[in-house]
């Protein structure tokens, strides 16, 4: 939430380039990956937005078969992904993210996929990045303008570096 919380103070909510849109994957996949065998994890989403059993970091095709059940939630995420890629913009009923309201698109296989409200709590991770920056810089006290452009930096470097690569 921080980056998107900062990419919106950036942008705007006015802005037509204010295209943040936040989702929650809740999957339980019956033919996933050995790695994270019914675990949804970062990146989980692959395999259905191409429609594949795979894994990214793999050569090999895994050895299964969806059921239908599978088929059609993929079915149903490639149809967002497309819309996305064709427009900039998912479907009408995913919201554009607004730090304020903490509304997200909940992407599950066991109900259609509508909007939420985020009502998690997430101070570990809070306590987690504090411990970093004290760790780091020596204090807690920095502003959200001087967070924002570290956070900024470390964004330019990892497109500077996924550049490189190609």
């Amino acid at each position: 939430r921080r980056l998107y919380n900062a990419l919106y103070l950036k942008y705007g909510s006015e802005s037509e380039q204010n295209k943040l849109f936040w989702y929650h994957l809740n999957c339980h996949p019956e033919c996933a990956v050995r790695r994270y065998k019914g675990v949804c994890v970062h990146t989980a989403e692959l395999p259905y937005v191409f429609g594949t059993v795979s894994d990214y970091l793999s050569v090999e095709p895994d050895n299964c078969t969806w059921d239908s059940s599978s088929r059609i939630f993929s079915n149903e995420i490639i149809s967002y992904w497309t819309k996305i890629a064709a427009t900039g913009r998912p479907f009408s009923q995913w919201p554009n993210y607004v730090p304020y309201t903490r509304e997200y698109f909940y992407i599950t296989p066991d109900q259609d996929f509508s909007p939420m409200i985020w009502n998690r709590n997430c101070l570990v991770f809070d306590q987690i990045e504090e411990q970093g920056v004290k760790e780091k810089f020596g204090n807690n006290s920095h502003t959200f303008k001087e967070t924002f452009l570290i956070t900024k930096i470390f964004f330019l470097y990892f497109i500077f570096l996924f550049h490189e690569k190609e």
